[in-house]
């Protein structure tokens, strides 16, 4: 079974991821590995993306992407992919598709692990409320005001959470990415240029 085979609101655990180069290195840096538990959360209305839910947090993936990752609804299907790998594949394929976290010898490997970076930029309209949600997750306390043009440059800060280290970006408030302001200059250049793996575009419900 695919993870974009999972119907809205149902939960599954992760078999196999495939794909390779830079999508595979992203979908496991995100906590997309063998045994993890993922739920789906929502479909959009064109089906693309799907939202799911994985390690506490929420992210989307194209259905193409979701179609790479095999899931099974039974934890055991998970311990019988790990033994067939084990004894039915050649140990250089059990190498390369095996995803399961590996054990933590000493000191230098749970410092290795913790270096995990997902760097994650924060977009959307003057006013949108990027800054409170920057200033929540992080913990900064950046000036927060109800006017355009209160962050005028980026402000970083950094999140830790289950070995992983997320380092948030405050990009200025922007309506386009025309390159017409200079904050949307500022904007465009980064997306394109820094490439963040994650982009969270914040919208006003009012």
């Amino acid at each position: 079974m695919r993870l974009s085979e999972l119907q809205t609101g149902d939960k599954a655990f992760i078999v196999k991821v495939n794909g390779s180069g830079a999508f595979r290195k992203r979908i496991l840096e995100m906590g997309f590995v063998r045994g993890q538990e993922v739920r789906s959360i929502l479909n959009a209305p064109l089906k693309d993306p799907i939202k799911y839910g994985i390690m506490e947090y929420e992210v989307s993936l194209r259905r193409s992407e979701a179609v790479l990752i095999e899931i099974s609804k039974l934890k055991e299907d998970v311990v019988y992919a790990v033994d067939n790998d084990k004894t039915d594949e050649p140990e250089n394929e059990v190498e390369e598709t095996d995803f399961r976290d590996p054990p933590l010898s000493d000191e230098s490997d749970l410092k290795k692990e913790n270096n995990n970076v997902i760097r994650v930029a924060l977009v959307g309209n003057p006013n949108a409320g990027k800054t409170s949600i920057f200033n929540l997750a992080s913990g900064a306390h950046e000036h927060v005001g109800n006017y355009s043009g209160v962050t005028v440059d980026s402000k970083e800060g950094t999140l830790r959470h289950n070995g992983y280290k997320f380092i948030l970006t405050d990009l200025p408030g922007t309506y386009s990415l025309s390159a017409y302001s200079p904050e949307e200059l500022y904007v465009r250049s980064y997306i394109f240029e820094e490439k963040p793996d994650v982009i969270v575009n914040v919208v006003s419900a009012s």
